[in-house]
């Protein structure tokens, strides 16, 4: 198994994470662990779609690059983390707490940054 596999389980284990997903700017996949209802390839091209049109938003507003951000709806959310030249998304279930996993997300993300050549 891949470190980053690796690091993406450890991550999934996490109460109410349904998966997690490295990918490219370009929407290409590194690595994913993600559940049955999910296709990879599909939300790396949602994902870096949505990554660029919300980049370009900060940006015009002068605020700088979006360094993470969070799609939400009553069945779930992705949070979506900068890593330099690719991404990290974690997938999570309705009426989780976001805020209540964040250290877990940071730390996911550092992790890939030292094992991916992405930073």
């Amino acid at each position: 198994m891949s470190q980053l596999k690796s690091i993406l389980e450890k991550f999934n284990h996490n109460e109410g994470v349904e998966g997690s997903l490295i990918c490219g700017h370009d929407g290409i996949v590194v690595e994913s662990v993600l559940g049955g209802r999910f296709d990879a390839h599909e939300m790396a091209a949602l994902v870096s779609s949505v990554h660029l049109a919300v980049g370009n938003c900060v940006e015009d507003f002068q605020y700088g690059r979006a360094n993470r951000f969070q799609m939400s709806s009553q069945n779930g959310s992705l949070v979506i983390s900068e890593l330099g030249r690719g991404l990290f998304v974690a997938v999570l279930s309705g009426g989780v707490d976001a805020a209540a996993i964040n250290a877990e997300i940071f730390q996911a993300a550092n992790e890939i940054k030292k094992h991916a050549n992405l930073g």
